[in-house]
């Protein structure tokens, strides 16, 4: 092992964003490195699993008004003061980013330590598209780790530096697939929304699930990750239809839910998206709309283009349409296990062991 170990991971924002850092950088830290973890306070929520050092930095996005922008600017300056400090404490071998406009102030310091001590900085883009901060810092960096084969907007005088490792996470390989049992009584359908809200997708189920008959409805027990201000609403109407079903406003074993399922309807984050590749779990997909650069949409479409998945926009929602679709994806077990095995073709790289060889220099 080189004699400084000291690696920082910087991150913050979404779940997307900060859970497979923490993956990670636990995976670091069982490896014997010594890792701190650098991100703002909207992130902290995301990293109680984390095993090392927990750094919290002011970060600012700078969309808004002007007097928005002002007081983002003045947050940025004080997490670039913040930035300094922590790094020259730490002195890290590694600078990790996992995008997020939270890593902007500790990747510009790493930048200028990159000169003065060995400090080699690398990122890791979870979506098919690339985020600005990461997007801007691509010059500037060792290697480039991808979730996706394909990233739409890296230019090819960076495609030497890029190495596809997928996403680091706490399940090492796949469920198997002749373990899964798609024929139980009852079809388990998970509705969930990711870190970035729920509200939209649940609102479009109820609307085609209120269409279906009385058999379509016992056949099925909803899982239901829903907002406290939907629950009511979502109780009355499965209620009123004799529906099976378990609602929470999160749910901490989301792993064990997955595992179980057999449709879910959820958004398009790289995590997300991961999972479901993970776990082998036919989906109806609904993209986060105005998710920046349309990440969710080219997530989702990668997905359906393995025929894995079925995306529906709630921004131009067909009811009759999309009730035909779940209908069909109730109804013929033989869809949903072409979409299994579909899911079962697609690989997982150990994205920990992957990334951690790249950083020691070791041939793949």
């Amino acid at each position: 092992m080189k004699k400084n170990n000291n690696i920082l991971i910087c991150t913050g924002g979404t779940g997307g964003h900060v859970i497979p850092a923490v993956n990670f950088g636990n995976y670091l830290i069982l490896k014997g490195y010594r890792c701190s973890l650098m991100l703002d306070k909207r992130g902290i929520k995301y990293a109680n699993n984390f095993k090392g050092n927990i750094i919290s930095i002011q970060s600012s996005h700078l969309s808004g008004n002007f007097y928005f922008k002002v007081k983002s600017t003045f947050s940025l300056f004080i997490g670039f003061i913040q930035s300094i400090f922590y790094i020259v404490k730490i002195i890290p071998r590694h600078c990790i980013s996992f995008g997020s406009y939270a890593s902007l102030t500790p990747l510009l310091i790493s930048i200028f330590f990159k000169f003065i001590k060995k400090i080699d900085i690398h990122i890791h883009e979870q979506n098919s598209v690339m985020g600005r901060v990461n997007l801007f810092f691509l010059p500037y960096s060792k290697n480039i780790f991808t979730n996706f084969e394909h990233i739409n907007n890296i230019k090819k005088e960076f495609y030497h530096k890029t190495h596809h490792v997928g996403l680091p996470s706490l399940t090492k390989n796949k469920i198997l697939f002749d373990k899964l049992d798609i024929n139980k009584e009852k079809i388990i359908i998970f509705i969930y929304g990711g870190s970035q809200g729920s509200i939209p997708i649940i609102e479009y189920f109820l609307l085609m699930f209120n269409e279906l008959t009385k058999k379509e409805i016992e056949k099925i027990k909803l899982i239901i990750q829903s907002p406290y201000q939907l629950t009511e609403k979502v109780k009355e109407t499965l209620t009123k239809l004799n529906a099976e079903y378990q609602l929470k406003d999160y749910y901490n074993n989301i792993h064990e839910i997955l595992i179980k399922t057999d449709l879910a309807i959820t958004r398009a984050g790289a995590g997300t998206i991961n999972d479901l590749i993970v776990y082998q779990i036919p989906s109806i997909l609904f993209p986060l709309p105005h998710s920046m650069n349309n990440h969710q949409i080219k997530n989702a479409e990668y997905l359906e283009s393995k025929q894995c998945a079925i995306i529906m926009h709630e921004n131009i929602f067909d009811k009759n349409k999309n009730l035909e679709i779940l209908r069909n994806l109730i109804n013929d077990i033989t869809k949903r296990t072409i979409m299994k095995k579909a899911l079962n073709n697609i690989p997982v790289p150990n994205a920990n062991e992957l990334m951690l060889k790249v950083l020691l220099d070791e041939k793949k």
